[in-house]
């Protein structure tokens, strides 16, 4: 009689099998409890470089910044939370462990990274609390090695927020750099090409020359073009939800609202409207409007420089992981879940096989089965 047909004399066996069943049964609730795991948790709060620099942002408000715009800026308009916890959980935080661990090796606990990962993947999760919180849990039977990982886990976050932020920093200094030094070269050119126009034409100064409404309505103007050109290089980076690009939108419809008041025909005290200057006057105020953009798209640049530089200030003096709690090993008690499971499973094996075929009628048992007689005929 081979194995398989003396299992199957067993498990047809009544008493057997569920001798077996209770056997099984008591062995996985001591599995349950031993060997005894431990789990070893961290508790961190990534720190955001817009947070470092809040106590900064009265200063950038003189400069004529806007909250939204600064915490946009120095955010990089995503959403922290997320972004951390994708942080937490990239193969660059894992390989950061392992070479710190020395996980991988000819005397150590791996001979491939890969295994090493898929290890630290079945064993070390990381997952957000209430209020941005990240908790790091590695679950062991060896306590000091659980809390080591634990601790080596939430040393690497910090390491890999800290190159992401001056990553992102780097990022935005090169863009403002090139911008600014391009709009200083275009104020200078438009500065130029006005004053050159006035004494050609022996013109005064603008305010006195147009009037203080037309005066008004090219300096609107310029900074309603500085806007929509600055909502352009926004809306190409940020969602059409971030908070930056509504109040850009926010600032355009005002300063429409204000260019449709001035429209209105008139021959004022403080000099003509559009429609009573003449061909000079007409240009003169392109030139001096052209003026007014390229100084509102300066000042823009200027506070995105500003802003730049006090995020850098604020990386290099940030910690960009707060602990909350150390790594340590969670006193309670812990159980072996795949204990657990195999117990669950093992009753309900046993409730089917014992109480609910009887009960179905899905059994047949030996003595009710027809019995088929042969006749052979010679």
């Amino acid at each position: 009689m081979t194995m398989v047909e003396r299992t199957i004399v067993w498990v047809k066996d009544d008493r057997t099998r569920r001798l077996a069943y209770l056997v099984l049964a008591a062995v996985s609730a001591i599995l349950i409890f031993f060997p005894r795991p431990y789990v070893a948790s961290a508790q961190i709060v990534p720190q955001d470089t817009a947070a470092s620099a809040s106590s900064t942002t009265a200063l950038l408000g003189a400069l004529g910044g806007q909250a939204t715009s600064i915490g946009s800026l120095l955010s990089g308009g995503r959403p922290s939370n997320d972004l951390y916890l994708v942080l937490g959980r990239s193969d660059a935080v894992k390989r950061d462990v392992i070479k710190t661990l020395h996980l991988v090796g000819p005397q150590s606990q791996f001979t491939s990274e890969r295994k090493a990962m898929l290890w630290m993947d079945r064993h070390v999760d990381v997952h957000l609390l209430l209020g941005g919180v990240m908790e790091i849990e590695t679950k062991l039977y060896d306590p000091e090695r659980a809390r080591e990982i634990t601790g080596a886990y939430a040393a690497a976050i910090g390491r890999s927020l800290a190159t992401f932020g001056r990553q992102i920093t780097a990022n935005k200094r090169k863009v403002v750099e090139l911008r600014f030094g391009s709009s200083q070269a275009r104020v200078a050119d438009a500065e130029a090409q006005l004053a050159n126009f006035r004494r050609a034409n022996n013109l005064a100064d603008p305010q006195m020359q147009l009037g203080n409404a037309l005066s008004q309505r090219a300096t609107l103007e310029g900074q309603l073009q500085a806007k929509q050109v600055q909502y352009q290089a926004q809306s190409q980076l940020l969602g059409p939800e971030n908070t930056e690009l509504i109040a850009l939108q926010n600032e355009i419809a005002g300063l429409r609202q204000q260019i449709a008041r001035t429209t209105t025909p008139a021959n004022e005290v403080g000099g003509p409207n559009v429609a009573g200057l003449t061909g000079i006057q007409l240009r003169y105020l392109d030139l001096y409007r052209n003026l007014r953009f390229q100084q509102a798209l300066y000042e823009i640049y200027q506070r995105s420089a500003e802003q730049v530089a006090v995020e850098e200030l604020a990386t290099e003096s940030a910690s960009y992981v707060q602990v909350i709690d150390n790594a340590h090993v969670d006193p309670h008690r812990q159980y072996n879940n795949w204990a657990i499971g195999l117990l669950a499973g093992l009753v309900l094996l046993a409730l089917f096989t014992e109480w609910y075929v009887p009960v179905s009628g899905l059994k047949l048992r030996a003595e009710d089965q027809p019995t088929v007689k042969l006749f052979e005929h010679g």
